[in-house]
């Protein structure tokens, strides 16, 4: 069996034989989800959690099942996915700011267009005089 261990983040897998032997045997005798107490090493104090165990060897079909279907899944969903985003990105008015790159950015899509400038929009909104009625 292989532990996967968390430590402050994923420290991946580990074989037997590749860590100390009081961290081995406490992590390989361990369940999924179990922490370990507090451990003194001499790079300081840890806490381990096994995340998962995988047997050694080749996985089974019925274990890479669930991945592989996914893998196709993801596979064909990336293309229609793209896609989709185009054609929303096409029907929508997207202004990018200067200093900004557009990854996603499609030829077809519109901007929008300013027909004023701010100066003589701001011009027209002056405070207007009332006039008073006696």
């Amino acid at each position: 069996m292989v532990p996967a261990l968390l430590r402050e983040g994923d420290l991946g897998e580990f074989k037997r034989g590749t860590l100390s032997k009081d961290l081995e045997d406490r992590t390989f005798a361990m369940k999924a989800g179990e922490i370990t107490d507090v451990i003194h090493t001499k790079q300081g104090f840890v806490i381990l959690k096994v995340t998962e165990h995988q047997m050694a060897g080749i996985p089974t079909m019925k274990q890479m099942e669930p991945r592989i279907q996914d893998a196709l899944y993801y596979q064909k969903l990336q293309p229609a996915l793209r896609a989709y985003l185009k054609k929303l990105r096409e029907d929508a008015f997207i202004d990018i700011r200067s200093g900004y790159v557009d990854t996603g950015a499609s030829p077809n899509q519109t901007k929008p267009i300013e027909t004023a400038s701010k100066e003589a929009a701001a011009k027209n909104f002056k405070k207007k005089k009332k006039h008073l009625l006696f």
